[in-house]
């Protein structure tokens, strides 16, 4: 059975590798936040072609990541293990408005710019229960130097988010049966 890691929002494969190591295991990253994907149909077809051809597939979502697989779980007759690490169960409409949310994520994209990297790692290896490698990694990772302002912006193309998040509310996955529900 191959096994799937889908992250939360603004996530790279190195956010989550300790903690997938600890598997014992080998997980694939799949990131669907690089892609612009604007409907069902879209969403379907990017999992699809990640996927290929597996015959069983064991799912694995943390926050934006566990509302995608459930829905995976519910579409795919492929996934037959899910687990949610958080995420998934919520009725987003319930607690934040969509406007809100778009509007409050716009806001944290733009706020989060640096001049100095080393000292935003530093910065966050002092805040941390847990520091690695890894999470040093995935830190760089997230951020991308914007040559034309002389400094560094999350690596994350507003347009994208703004679409999945849109499209999390519509495919509603907290409604979605799985398994032997």
């Amino acid at each position: 059975m191959k096994k799937y890691f889908i992250g939360g929002l603004g996530s790279n494969a190195y956010h989550s590798k300790d903690f997938l190591q600890e598997l014992d295991s080998q997980v694939y990253f799949l990131n669907p936040y690089e892609k612009h994907l604007r409907d069902e149909t879209e969403l379907k077809s990017w999992f699809k072609n990640e996927i290929v051809e597996e015959e069983s597939i064991c799912l694995i979502g943390h926050s934006l990541g566990g509302d995608l697989a459930r829905y995976f779980a519910s579409e795919f007759e492929e996934v037959k293990k899910l687990i949610l690490l958080d995420g998934g169960y919520l009725d987003l409409d319930k607690i934040l408005p969509m406007d809100t949310e778009l509007e409050e994520t716009k806001n944290y994209i733009k706020s989060q710019i640096v001049s100095d990297l080393a000292l935003l790692i530093s910065k966050e290896k002092s805040e941390a229960k847990h520091w690695s490698e890894n999470m040093e990694k995935a830190v760089r990772q997230s951020y991308h130097w914007n040559v034309e302002y002389n400094r560094y912006e999350l690596a994350i193309n507003y347009e994208n988010i703004e679409a999945i998040l849109r499209l999390r509310r519509k495919i509603q996955a907290f409604k979605r049966e799985v398994g032997d529900t």
